[in-house]
């Protein structure tokens, strides 16, 4: 459940269940006489400055985030060709140690062809072995079993044309970082007793998994720039919403009595409160996934941080 909310889940459903929670808890708190919301309380003075000011500074941190996204779509002649060139380079490596013409656009299956690839890989080498064409000491056969459980692993959880922070939940977790370490210690420790296919071999399952690092970070990057581009469009509409709801509320409220009966007004603050709220719950939510992405994938290389 707790990883549902952080990274997970739908965006929207989890601000509308916290928006649903504030509601539910406000309205608890009216209905129990531990709020006062009559005629002389303090809620026009709150919808009026307090919420409105919160609002507004909501609208202009989504101005933020929209020049943070527009940041990372510009760049120069020179850097737009060079992260061009970087991929076409990704993608065509990819294609050659899989021997493929080309390779997918949809992440998914690329990702998809890298782990197929890389299980394909260790599978020629575990051949080798039963064929009694290579002996290898227990150390290896193990890395190579976690290595390869590690790329069918992966595979078994893509579908086609899947979400890209989909794609990056399964990238999550410090494997790749403990594979890259297993491969470069087999390299190292083992290069004299093996023959050249067998080193070819590991050095395509090393490539395959720096493949999967790049992507991993790269698909961060993919997804936070949705995410964020999302975020700053439902803040904008929500915001305007809730700005026109903070002034509804505050002049329903006249000195020493307020414009509809005095039994709808419990309903009405606390639905007012709710929809004031979305723009904030939204931010809440988007910012969660992106702390715990951030978090999950602080490492591009083999170093895993506590």
């Amino acid at each position: 459940m707790v990883e549902w909310v952080l990274m997970e889940g739908d965006r929207r459903v989890v601000a509308s269940g916290i928006t649903v929670s504030i509601v539910g808890i406000i309205g608890a708190l009216i209905w129990g006489d531990m709020l006062a919301v009559g005629p002389d309380s303090a809620v026009d003075s709150l919808f009026s400055s307090g919420l409105t000011a919160g609002v507004i500074t909501l609208i202009t941190i989504s101005l933020s985030i929209n020049q943070l996204v527009i940041s990372r779509v510009f760049g120069t002649v020179k850097s737009l060709t060079d992260r061009l060139d970087g991929a076409r380079e990704l993608h065509e490596d990819v294609a050659t140690l899989a021997g493929q013409p080309s390779s997918p656009n949809d992440p998914s299956a690329f990702l998809s062809l890298i782990a197929q690839t890389l299980s394909e890989r260790v599978a020629t080498l575990r051949a080798m072995n039963e064929s009694g064409d290579w002996d290898p000491p227990s150390e290896v056969t193990n890395a190579l079993r976690d290595i390869g459980e590690y790329g069918e692993n992966i595979d078994s959880h893509l579908d086609d044309n899947i979400q890209v922070d989909s794609v990056l939940t399964i990238l999550l977790g410090p494997e790749y970082a403990v594979n890259l370490n297993a491969i470069q210690h087999l390299q190292n420790g083992y290069a004299e007793s093996f023959s050249e296919a067998v080193q070819a071999e590991l050095q395509a399952i090393d490539e395959l998994l720096e493949s999967i690092a790049i992507v991993r970070q790269f698909y961060k990057t993919i997804a936070l720039q949705q995410d964020f581009a999302e975020l700053s469009r439902m803040i904008v509409y929500t915001g305007l919403i809730a700005f026109v709801t903070t002034i509804a509320v505050t002049l329903i409220y006249r000195e020493n009595t307020v414009s509809i009966p005095p039994s709808t007004v419990p309903i009405v603050v606390s639905l007012g409160i709710g929809v004031v709220t979305v723009p904030l719950t939204l931010f809440v939510s988007y910012i969660l996934r992106a702390a715990t992405v951030a978090r999950k994938t602080v490492s591009v290389g083999p170093f895993i941080p506590p």
